[in-house]
């Protein structure tokens, strides 16, 4: 059994609570008046990542285990692997190493399905992804593939502009698969029928897809003004310019913001600024930027966008809670994600006061200290 107390913040309000917990579950909840020595909030969600720390999200089952421990030690909780654009019988081998890795208990973040940023995006908004793997949309296809994929797999970004893609939002949708826009040259009107259809989620929001413009406003007019739409917002403050991170903020409010990393396997750590990976992409501002300039991913985490909206954009920390973890976990029916009632499993994230992060607490079988 073990006791913390803590500065809680919980998507609302902070708290003074003292946690007992055993085995995974919460025993008890008091409250005191004073604060605590660590703040504690719902463990960290990204729906965004295709690896941390020298691990890929493509990597074999005995990896994916160790990403997954990568995640927990940076405050991250649980996670949607995200996977690009490939054949559907490549995404089933991929599918084959999550069940495998992770049908049984392990120490780490928890995997709560697949984001597939693909196969249905536009060549014409590639950015780093080879536009020869992006293909045209089959419904066949894809409705034996989400037969065949029994769940596993959470979000599909598609671009809303492509021949059949409403009939597609409708199937994803039939499947519990959330439809997120992304690589795409939609125009407003498009993106509005998508969402009339089912679409719910705008996929890295500004970045790889119709610029805003004031006589064509494009779908980033839609995901700004439409309250359907919940836009993923990669927060290292290079794919977005922090004027342009508040700007979103402000337009969408905290509750249909999603914090995202966008981040790979040379993501999570300190690059000096101007370091040349082994792939040719250079740092900047943490972001990974290709020889010709397309962003190619982050090296930063949700524990560095925890400081980035709390010092660079001075949002309450309950409004960040809600932006990192409590959006995610409701939109993934997470119901409970790291409430304090007894009889609920552990998820949460402890950070000192000055945002260090400390611990990441996932059930039963993570419990992640730093070395300090």
């Amino acid at each position: 059994m073990r006791k913390i107390k803590c500065t809680w913040i919980d998507g609302i309000t902070e708290t003074y609570p003292v946690i007992e917990w055993d085995k995974g579950k919460i025993t008890a909840v008091t409250h005191s008046q004073a604060s605590g020595d660590l703040i504690g909030m719902p463990a960290l969600i990204d729906v965004h990542t295709h690896g941390f720390r020298g691990f890929s999200s493509e990597a074999p089952a005995e990896d994916l285990r160790r990403l997954a421990q990568a995640y927990a030690q940076r405050g991250i909780g649980g996670f949607c692997a995200t996977i690009g654009p490939r054949p559907f019988s490549r995404y089933l081998e991929i599918i084959a190493e999550y069940r495998k890795a992770f049908s049984t208990p392990y120490p780490g973040a928890r995997f709560l399905g697949l984001h597939l940023e693909g196969p249905y995006l536009n060549p014409a908004k590639a950015g780093a992804i080879d536009p020869v793997t992006m293909q045209k949309i089959d419904l066949t296809e894809l409705e034996a593939f989400l037969k065949q994929s029994a769940g596993c797999v959470k979000i599909m970004t598609i671009a809303p502009e492509l021949p059949d893609a409403e009939a597609a939002i409708r199937l994803l949708n039939q499947y519990g698969v959330i439809a997120s826009a992304g690589h795409t040259a939609a125009e407003y009107a498009q993106c509005e029928r998508a969402a009339e259809v089912g679409l719910t989620q705008i996929t890295h929001t500004f970045n790889a897809m119709r610029s805003l413009h004031h006589r064509d406003p494009g779908l980033i007019a839609s995901a700004l003004i439409d309250p359907r739409l919940d836009c993923e917002m990669i927060s290292d403050g290079y794919h977005l310019q922090l004027p342009v991170m508040k700007l979103l903020t402000l337009t969408k409010g905290p509750d249909h913001i999603l914090c995202v990393s966008d981040s790979g396997a040379d993501s999570g750590y300190a690059y000096p600024e101007g370091t040349v990976l082994s792939d040719g992409c250079v740092i900047r501002g943490g972001a990974m930027v290709q020889p010709d300039g397309v962003l190619a991913g982050s090296t930063c985490d949700l524990s560095d966008a925890l400081k980035t909206l709390v010092r660079k954009m001075e949002i309450p920390l309950p409004q960040a809670v809600r932006m990192l973890s409590l959006n995610a976990a409701r939109n993934l029916k997470l119901n409970n994600w790291g409430t304090l009632k007894p009889g609920n499993s552990c998820g949460w994230s402890f950070y000192t006061h000055d945002l260090e992060w400390v611990e990441t607490i996932v059930d039963e079988q993570s419990c992640l200290l730093s070395e300090r």
